[in-house]
């Protein structure tokens, strides 16, 4: 299922815990792809980061009903913030899953 037909058909906890869940995975994912020689992926993952949040400020500009738009303002805060540490990672060249800067990523 399409990320955002997912986020219409559940609650909003339900929601932050699985984009945050599914999150993980992917930069996870992303690291082992580095350690295998795909050096892009990092910034493959950036460039899927921005589409994904650029999707979230779609669905809030068709003017959504008063609980989605309140669910996904809250999950916009997470994409920039999401967005944003990768971001970090292609900056400063972070491409080891046992790097401090992800390790401290996994405690929030």
């Amino acid at each position: 299922m399409e990320r955002t037909e997912w986020l219409k058909n559940n609650l909003g906890m339900v929601d932050v815990v699985g984009m945050q869940i599914w999150w993980t995975w992917k930069v996870e994912d992303v690291f082992n792809q580095v350690s295998k020689g795909n050096k892009r992926a990092m910034k493959d993952e950036a460039i899927k980061e921005t589409a994904d949040l650029e999707d979230l400020i779609r669905m809030v500009q068709a003017g959504p009903e008063k609980i989605l738009r309140g669910k996904l303002n809250t999950l916009i805060v997470l994409d920039v913030h999401a967005r944003d540490i990768v971001d970090f990672f292609v900056r400063d060249s972070i491409l080891s899953v046992n790097a401090f800067e992800w390790e401290s990523q996994l405690r929030y």
